[in-house]
């Protein structure tokens, strides 16, 4: 069960750097180039949607199986806002 916090924890790490990844495309020069906005753009914009997405499957599938989430309501809830951001960013946006 910790492994299942340690994902929502990242996962909420990563959907911070993801919504600062946006901010990023609107005004440039935040922070200058190097490997601090390389290691942003990796985690915010690559990996935040897929670390999101198997948080969420991971919960849903322990609330189908009925075992306990000993995660906080605020932080499963967070993350799936996330994720409805993330699929309308990459999916309904570009279209």
């Amino acid at each position: 069960m910790k492994g299942l916090l340690f994902l929502a924890r990242l996962a909420l790490i990563c959907n911070a750097l993801f919504l600062f990844c946006l901010v990023m495309q609107r005004v440039t020069d935040i922070i200058p180039p190097g490997s601090i906005k390389s290691t942003i753009i990796v985690l915010g914009w690559f990996l935040a949607p897929f670390i999101n997405m198997a948080v969420n499957v991971w919960l849903v599938s322990r609330k189908i199986l009925g075992k306990n989430q000993n995660i906080p309501g605020w932080l499963a809830v967070t993350n799936l806002l996330f994720l409805l951001l993330q699929f309308f960013v990459y999916f309904i946006l570009p279209a």
